[in-house]
C-alpha cells in the first residue's frame, strides 16, 4: 500500500517523441521491427530495502514495449552511486562516448552494442564502501580492509552484443537509454549494490550485502505476483536472461547446461540442445502465465545447479509471503512440474545425490563429534592436539562494527556467543597459552561457506599472507588482491598486527560438505603450506550475485566478477585433494592418528 501511494504521488507523465534510425535486426523474427519509438516519461519512488525513501528517478516506456521501463545511463548511475554521473558525449549518428568517475565506455544505439578497455572499472561502486577501491571482492567487515589488486592483463577489450540478444539501445541525441534490468545486471557488482524495479518503484541496495541480508523483500515482491505477465515483458525478460546468464555467469565447470555448450552457444540454444528438460524449462520461462515462469525458473535452476551457489530459482531469493492465496496455488504447480521435469533430466539426481551425500557426510561428523568432544563443544584437546569447530565463515558484524565505529565495546563471546570468529580467537589463545599443545586442528569438515574476509583474516593468522585470487571469467584476467588485516583486532591497522604469531603446527580438516569458502580456505592454505586432512572438499568457486528479473524477482548466480583460484590460477571448482586422506568419519576424530600424521607434515 505503502508503495502505491507512492507511487501516485510522485508519478507525472510527460508525453514526447523520439525517433531514432532502426536498430539492428532483432534475432527473434517474432519481434517487428520499430521506427518511430514514442515514449511516456515517469517519475517514480526509490527506496531501500527497509522501504526508506531514497529519492526518485525518470524512466520510460516506449510505446513498442510499453511494460519494459528504460533509464538514462546518466539517472542510473546518479541513482545507484549518489553524488557521481555518467558523462554522454555524442561523436556520430548512434555512436556515444560515456564517461563515469571510473572509467569510459561507447555505445553504438545501431548496433546496440556496449564497449570498454576497462569495463570493470566503467561499473565501479565500491569507492562508496572504501574509498579509492577497485571493483574488487570485499564484504566490508571492519577486521580487514582492502589496499591492492594486481591484475594480468591489464586491460581487455569488453564487448557486449546486446543487439544479438535483441535488447534494444536507444538516444534522443543527450543521452543513452538501456532496459532498467539491462544495465541494473551490468552494474550488480560482488558487494551487491544493485537496484531492481517491480512495476511500481525501485529498490537500490546502498549497503550492499548488509541491506539483503534476508533476499528481496516482500513489499517489493508482492505487487508483482499476478496471474499472468504481459506478452512484451515476457518476451523480453528471457532476453534479457539469456544475455545475462550467457555473458555473466562464473562457469564454474559443473552445471548440467555447461555440458551443453551454454558458454559457446548461449543459454538459448543450450536450452534447445538439452532435449525435453530444456526445452520445457525454455517455454516456462517465455511463458506469459506467471505460475509458469517462477516454475521455468526453479527448472532453469536445476540445470545451472553448481552445488549451492547458483539459484535461478525466484522462490529462493524473493520473499513472496504477502500473497499466501498466490504461493498455495504456485507450489501445487511446482511439485507438478518439477515432476514432470525430473522424468526428463534423470541426470539430475546425479546432483541431488552428491549435495545428499554432503549433508549425509556432516551429519556423521557432527556425531562423532558430539560422541568424542561433547554437545556444543568447539575446543577440545588431547596430548598435544587441539581442534576448533569452525562451522561458518561469519561472525555477528553489528557488534565489530560497533567496537570499530568507537561505538562500543570489543566483543567477546559472553556477548556474542554463536560469533564463529571469537570461537576460533578463544581456541587460539587456549592453544597458545597450554604448553602442551604443539598442533592445532581448524575443523571446516561441517563448514557450507560465508565470507571471503574471513577467508583472508585467517590466512592472515595461519600463513602471515592476506592475498586472494580469482579469474573474471568474462575478460579471462587473473586478479590478486591484498588486504590488510587488524591481526591483534584492537581495532587498528598499525605495526602491532605484525607483532602476532602462533607457536602452533596448524593443519585443516575438511570434507565433501566444506564448500564456497569451506573450499577457498583450504586452497590457500595447501599452497601456503599448511597440511590439509580429510576428504576432497565440496567444490564452489565463484562468489555470488544477487540479480534483479526484468518483472523485479531476485534470482542468484555464480558470478563472472569473481571465480577464485588457488596461487596458481587455477579453478578449484572440483575441491581440494586433502594432504592426507581420512578414509572414516572415525578417522576424522582419532587424534593419535591425526596427531602423527600432523607430526609427519612438520618434520619433513
Amino acid at each position: 500500500m505503502l508503495a502505491a501511494m507512492m507511487t501516485c504521488g510522485l508519478a507525472s507523465v510527460t508525453m514526447t517523441s523520439c525517433t531514432t534510425g532502426i536498430d539492428n535486426p532483432v534475432v527473434n523474427p517474432d519481434v517487428p521491427d520499430v521506427d518511430v519509438k514514442d515514449y511516456v516519461e515517469r517519475i517514480v519512488p526509490v527506496v531501500d530495502p527497509q522501504n526508506k525513501p531514497q529519492g526518485v528517478v525518470t524512466l520510460r516506456f516506449y510505446d513498442d514495449m510499453p511494460s519494459v521501463a528504460y533509464v538514462s545511463i546518466s539517472n542510473f548511475q546518479s541513482m545507484i552511486y549518489p553524488g557521481t554521473t555518467v558523462q554522454v558525449v555524442k561523436t556520430a549518428e548512434g555512436l556515444y562516448d560515456l564517461i563515469s568517475p571510473c572509467g569510459t565506455a561507447t555505445v553504438d544505439t545501431e548496433k546496440d552494442t556496449f564497449e570498454s578497455d576497462h569495463y570493470d572499472d566503467f561499473t565501479n561502486m565500491m569507492g562508496m564502501v572504501q574509498p579509492g577501491m577497485t571493483n574488487d571482492i570485499y564484504d566490508a567487515l571492519p577486521i580487514i580492509r582492502w589496499k591492492t589488486r594486481e591484475i594480468v592483463p591489464q586491460s581487455v577489450h569488453v564487448k557486449l552484443d546486446y543487439g544479438k540478444y535483441g535488447i534494444d539501445l536507444r538516444d534522443d541525441d543527450t543521452n543513452v537509454y538501456f532496459p532498467f534490468a539491462t544495465i541494473a545486471d551490468l552494474y550488480v557488482d560482488g558487494y551487491l549494490h544493485e537496484a531492481d524495479y517491480n512495476g511500481e518503484l525501485v529498490m537500490v541496495a546502498p549497503n550492499g550485502a548488509y541491506s539483503l541480508l534476508d533476499g528481496y523483500p516482500e513489499f517489493l515482491i508482492t505487487p508483482i505476483l499476478k496471474e499472468t505477465r504481459t506478452a512484451d515483458m515476457a518476451d523480453f525478460a528471457y532476453r534479457n536472461l539469456c544475455f545475462t546468464l550467457t555473458n555473466f555467469f562464473g562457469y564454474p565447470g559443473r552445471t548440467l547446461l555447461e555440458n551443453k555448450g551454454l558458454k559457446e552457444k548461449g543459454l538459448d540454444q543450450a536450452l534447445l540442445d538439452y532435449g525435453q528438460a530444456g526445452v520445457m524449462t525454455r517455454d516456462l520461462l517465455r511463458s506469459t502465465d506467471m505460475y509458469e515462469f517462477i516454475s521455468g525458473t526453479a527448472t532453469l535452476s536445476c540445470l545451472l545447479d553448481d552445488g549451492g551457489h547458483t539459484y535461478t530459482d525466484v522462490t529462493t531469493v524473493s520473499d513472496m509471503n504477502g500473497n499466501p492465496e498466490f504461493m498455495s496455488k504456485l507450489d501445487g504447480i511446482l511439485e507438478a512440474i518439477a515432476t514432470e521435469f525430473e522424468s526428463y533430466c534423470p541426470e539430475f539426481q546425479v546432483y541431488k545425490d552428491t549435495r545428499k551425500a554432503g549433508y549425509e557426510m556432516a551429519s556423521a561428523l557432527k556425531e562423532k563429534r558430539k560422541e568424542k568432544f561433547g554437545d556444543k563443544v568447539f575446543y577440545y584437546k588431547e596430548g598435544e592436539t587441539a581442534y576448533c569447530i569452525f562451522n561458518s565463515f561469519l561472525c555477528d558484524d553489528s557488534g565489530w562494527r560497533k567496537f570499530y565505529n568507537g561505538e562500543g565495546p570489543k566483543p567477546t563471546l559472553e556477548d556474542y556467543p554463536n560469533d564463529d570468529l571469537l570461537i576460533l580467537l578463544e581456541a587460539l589463545e587456549k592453544a597458545e597459552n597450554d604448553p602442551e599443545v604443539k598442533n592445532f586442528v581448524l575443523d571446516i569438515a561441517t563448514n557450507g561457506g560465508g565470507s571471503s574476509d574471513i577467508v583472508i583474516f585467517i590466512t592472515s593468522l595461519f600463513c602471515n599472507k592476506s592475498d586472494i585470487c580469482y579469474e573474471n571469467t568474462l575478460t579471462g584476467q587473473m586478479i590478486k588482491s591484498t588486504f590488510e588485516v587488524d591481526r591483534n583486532l584492537d581495532g587498528k591497522f598499525d605495526e602491532k598486527d605484525a607483532e602476532v604469531s602462533f607457536d602452533l603446527n596448524f593443519a585443516l580438516l575438511i570434507s565433501n560438505y566444506s564448500f564456497s569458502c569451506g573450499n577457498i580456505l583450504p586452497a590457500l592454505l595447501k599452497d601456503y603450506g599448511i597440511p590439509i586432512l580429510g576428504q576432497r572438499s565440496g567444490g564452489g568457486s565463484c562468489a555470488v550475485l544477487y540479480n534483479p528479473s526484468a518483472d523485479g524477482f531476485g534470482y542468484r548466480y555464480s558470478t563472472h566478477r569473481h571465480r577464485m583460484a588457488n596461487t596458481s590460477n587455477e579453478n578449484i571448482d572440483s575441491g581440494i585433494e586433502p594432504t592426507y586422506l581420512l578414509e572414516t568419519v572415525d578417522d576424522f576424530y582419532d587424534i593419535p592418528k591425526v596427531t602423527e600424521l600432523i607430526k609427519n607434515y612438520y618434520s619433513k
